[in-house]
């Protein structure tokens, strides 16, 4: 038997179906049809052969587009960033653009003025019935707003915040899934509240880091005021300045000091000195600061440990310190950065 490549193969089964369905009796289309009684057999077969010509056909096409698609995809060692502007949605209303060439300086929406400058958010007006708007803050990016009550809320690489234009009278409320750094306007008589899909913040007026990146293990680092935090089993623990919560870890909570400046040091576009970590762990630091996918072209690599500066806005410096410290070699396919043995 000659030999027949995956291609063929693909071609000689969408030819026999071809053939099969159009070498029946056409003097049977004109002949009136009589149901039959039961069904037979011989029309299940056919059937069943419809069926398996159809998804032939199709693997034929998803083949053959694959394969185009890597054929034509460029592998560098350049590093272009993906450049994805911030996003203000109003619900049933607009989604605007907050950074990047269509970015606003003022808009009105109703009788709300926005005011877009310098990577802040600002706005002011009475507001009724919006609803909760969403800040979407992308990978490789950070933003700051101000709400209603002049509370600042910092918002970290790929991060969302949903908040109204307006509060009620009796409650401050926000939902956070990411990170952000509060400075909490003092209230007593309004108590300001934080959600993420696993606790709650609870604060009359604070300083505080929220990291909730991950909504089974949720991070809280208090610097000025008070807060205490609720789990989703109903356990609380109030933290005093100089102090922070995991909640996730060990079924509950787990307190302890932290350095003040290195929890803010994503602020100001500072990273990380690596040394002897794995590479797995900084899987989701590089995909949230840079904007691409990691993959790991051997499941080994991901346990390779590396040593070297991690810093926003300077990629290239940690790949050649990977490349550096460690047996692993990178290349971009499109969106993707890769990390291969050689």
């Amino acid at each position: 038997m000659p030999d027949t490549t995956g291609e063929e193969m693909h071609d000689q089964v969408f030819i026999f179906c071809y053939f099969d369905v159009m070498t029946h009796d056409p003097d049977q289309i004109d002949k009136p049809i009589t149901p039959p009684r039961r069904l037979s057999g011989q029309w299940f077969a056919w059937a069943a052969a419809v069926l398996l010509c159809i998804g032939a056909v199709g693997s034929f096409f998803i083949y053959h587009t694959r394969r185009h698609d890597l054929s034509h995809t460029a592998l560098t060692r350049d590093f272009v960033p993906l450049r994805i502007p911030v996003q203000l949605v109003v619900p049933g209303r607009i989604s605007l653009a907050l950074t990047g060439d269509s970015a606003f300086q003022l808009w009105q929406v109703g009788q709300i003025q926005l005011r877009n400058d310098a990577g802040n958010l600002r706005f002011a007006g009475m507001a009724k019935g919006y609803g909760l708007n969403t800040l979407l803050v992308p990978p490789g990016a950070d933003y700051r707003v101000t709400l209603s009550d002049g509370t600042e809320v910092w918002l970290n690489s790929s991060s969302k915040l949903r908040f109204p234009f307006n509060f009620p009278d009796h409650k401050r409320e926000v939902y956070l899934e990411g990170e952000a750094w509060f400075k909490v306007t003092p209230n007593t008589q309004q108590l300001f509240e934080v959600h993420t899909p696993n606790t709650s913040v609870i604060v009359t007026g604070a300083d505080f880091n929220l990291n909730a990146y991950d909504g089974e293990r949720v991070r809280v680092s208090l610097v000025a005021g008070a807060v205490t935090i609720a789990g989703a089993n109903g356990e609380e623990r109030t933290l005093k300045p100089g102090m922070e919560a995991v909640y996730g870890d060990y079924n509950g909570f787990r307190t302890a000091p932290f350095d003040t400046a290195t929890i803010r040091g994503w602020m100001k576009g500072e990273g990380y000195a690596i040394n002897g970590q794995k590479l797995r762990d900084l899987k989701p630091i590089i995909e949230r600061w840079f904007a691409v996918q990691v993959i790991f072209d051997k499941p080994e690599i991901a346990n390779l440990t590396v040593a070297g500066p991690l810093e926003k806005n300077h990629l290239p410096a940690f790949l050649k310190a990977v490349e550096t410290s460690s047996q692993a070699r990178y290349y971009f396919a499109g969106n993707e950065l890769h990390f291969s043995l050689p």
